[in-house]
């Protein structure tokens, strides 16, 4: 196809993407048969679109990519901005977190049901979930809470904080293809995905703070570790996943550096904790941990022959394991927190769909064609939507039951795509011996 025509395709399909994603935003606690079409519509679109601008890749300057990329994905997040979640109702947590704390109440010490919490319970409060457990979101998120309050308290003022912390995402992403050799068109594999647009722009996710802390480590580690290091830091004490790879971004430093960047990560984690220690600042998130689970078919699987101690406590060192082959295969930060991310989702008990954002980025940047893209989870970022059939009788019925078609179209087509890379690597590792 001739450039012209390439372009007329591109800007076609991203229309498709923009009026599905348009529509959706409209649709408010429609049934989830709407959300599948109009999903579907905006991923195809979306699909097509890195596709031919993975295998034509316009030579633009990383400065024109990164104005043009920006400019589409605020074009896509915009519609949501101005709607209340209709997928999930943990924004409202965060409000009342931050209220707390501009109350003078560390977060940490009273649930939102318990009596103590009536004095700074804000409008949002019939609306939190599960309001006689403590906050499970650690201090960089609570921190994050509090500034929204201070920029007006409502879900408006933190979907715009939000939506600046997911557009940063993405001109680290450009930033960073720009530095390994990539064309920085390859950032619209981020910007223009429907997944952030839906779980940060609609659902109003916290995950988006520490998804940019981890890319500006990756991006940094070796330039700058100053920065590095503190972005590690908030990463980790945004969502905690980040954690096991403080040991990979220290790894190819000298080691004079090496402690230095150590030093850095553990003195912005304490700074961060510091103001949140006169409670345990976990909350309730042992619970969590130990408790809840959702989507996650291999847990699932073993939970019918081992109780569910077991089970976590076998996932877990699988994971060990996972870790140490990483240590000795991987030299790179940026591998090995892939390799960590995709074993801790494919593992976990619990898998909600904003949590496969965290997988996202990292699709820029993987594989020189498109080729020799991650498939499966470029695939699973398309069928977890499925994930979102949990509705459906939630909304009716009050049961929290995920209907098992849709675990089956949600991971069969990841688990089969899976199944083909791992083979092709395998096949790659025996043909380089």
């Amino acid at each position: 196809m001739t450039p012209n025509r390439i372009a007329l395709v591109v800007g076609a399909l991203f229309a498709v993407e923009f009026a599905s994603l348009t529509w959706l935003a409209t649709q408010g606690q429609a049934a989830v048969s709407v959300l599948f079409a109009g999903y579907g519509a905006a991923f195809t679109g979306y699909l097509g679109t890195v596709v031919l601008l993975k295998r034509h890749a316009p030579q633009w300057s990383p400065k024109t990519a990164l104005l043009v990329l920006l400019a589409a994905g605020l074009l896509l997040r915009v519609p949501w901005l101005p709607t209340e979640p209709s997928l999930s109702d943990d924004v409202w947590r965060y409000l009342h977190d931050g209220r707390a704390q501009v109350a003078g109440t560390n977060p940490y010490r009273y649930p939102p049901a318990s009596p103590e919490a009536a004095a700074f319970a804000g409008p949002e409060y019939p609306l939190i979930n599960h309001p006689e457990l403590t906050t499970i979101y650690p201090p960089a998120a609570q921190l994050a809470f509090r500034l929204a309050i201070h920029m007006g308290g409502t879900l408006l003022a933190w979907k715009m904080l939000l939506l600046l912390i997911d557009l940063a995402i993405g001109a680290a992403v450009v930033w960073l293809l720009r530095v390994r050799g990539h064309p920085a068109a390859g950032g619209a594999i981020y910007l223009l995905h429907p997944l952030p647009v839906i779980e940060f722009a609609g659902n109003g996710h916290v995950d988006a703070l520490g998804i940019l802390g981890l890319v500006v480590t990756i991006a940094l580690v070796e330039s700058r570790r100053i920065t590095a290091g503190v972005s590690l830091a908030l990463s980790i004490a945004t969502k905690y996943l980040a954690l096991p790879l403080i040991p990979f971004a220290a790894r190819g430093l000298s080691r004079h550096n090496w402690l230095g960047f150590l030093g850095i990560v553990l003195a912005t984690l304490a700074l961060l904790y510091a103001p949140f220690l006169e409670h345990p600042p976990l909350g309730s998130l042992g619970q969590f941990a130990r408790t809840f689970e959702f989507n996650g078919p291999i847990y699932s699987l073993l939970r019918t022959v081992r109780s569910q101690m077991d089970v976590r406590i076998a996932l877990g060192v699988a994971l060990l394991v996972l870790l140490a082959f990483s240590w000795r295969t991987y030299a790179s930060l940026e591998e090995a927190a892939f390799m960590w991310l995709s074993g801790l989702l494919l593992l976990s008990p619990i898998v909600h769909p904003w949590y496969i954002v965290w997988l996202i980025p990292f699709l820029a940047w993987r594989g020189k064609t498109v080729w020799r893209w991650e498939w499966w989870a470029l695939a699973w970022s398309g069928t977890i939507v499925f994930a979102y059939a949990v509705l459906t009788r939630w909304r009716a019925e009050n049961v929290w039951e995920l209907p098992q078609w849709a675990l089956m179209l949600e991971y069969g087509p990841v688990y089969l795509l899976l199944a083909v890379r791992l083979v092709g690597s395998a096949m790659g590792l025996r043909g380089e011996r």
